[in-house]
């Protein structure tokens, strides 16, 4: 499967972040795996989402909060930790990973601002369109504001992918067994990080209810 396709799946599943569907496809859960599945290894697909899943389960994207793009990094992680995964080197590959996917949801957020910005501009132009009672006109505004964010992060998750590609290139003559070795806390302690982020959300829905009764 190549970056190209992989950028599309990722782009279509990125829709149900926000601006569609909004079934939790694409919560690193069941997106990782889903991508596991369509790159032939869904094991690692859903080990991956589950450890990501605990790193970005407090994030809520509601209204109108700037937050880390923690869905589409962990689908980029995702796809990253699979290509690679034939080299013989998890831990050093995941911890690459996990650097451009930290780089990836913060991109991603500046990248969900501008779609905000030119759904602001679409809505003027919607509100114009109802006041005339332009149904068509107002179809086509809906599909061209989803059409903008699926091109939007398919776009950025194929340079996401390529830039990685570029960088494990660069870097594979300083891979070896011992530095895998020592990268081997990486994983562990990414999913300490998570369990204690999902923790603190429990612990303080808990702190709320007792609270309120």
């Amino acid at each position: 499967m190549s970056y190209l396709t992989t950028s599309l799946l990722i782009g279509f599943l990125s829709l149900d972040t926000t601006i569609a569907f909004q079934v939790l496809l694409s919560q690193p859960l069941f997106a990782c795996p889903l991508i596991g599945w369509a790159l032939g290894n869904p094991q690692l697909g859903f080990e991956i989402g589950v450890i990501l899943q605990l790193l970005w389960i407090s994030i809520i994207p509601v209204g109108a909060i700037s937050f880390p793009e923690g869905n589409i990094a962990s689908m980029i992680v995702a796809a990253i930790v699979i290509y690679f995964d034939h080299l013989g080197y998890p831990n050093i590959i995941f911890t690459l990973a996990i650097l451009m996917g930290i780089l990836a949801s913060y991109v991603g957020d500046r990248l969900t601002v501008l779609d905000r910005k030119f759904n602001g501009y679409l809505l003027e132009v919607a509100l114009s369109a109802a006041e005339a009672a332009n149904l068509r006109k107002i179809v086509l505004v809906d599909f061209l504001s989803i059409a903008f964010y699926f091109f939007l992060m398919f776009g950025f998750t194929f340079v996401m992918l390529n830039v990685a590609d570029f960088c494990i290139q660069a870097l594979m003559p300083v891979f070896n067994d011992m530095l895998d070795q020592k990268l081997q806390f990486v994983k562990p302690a990414v999913f300490g990080i998570g369990f204690a982020f999902t923790g603190k959300l429990f612990y303080q829905i808990l702190v709320k209810k007792s609270t309120h009764r």
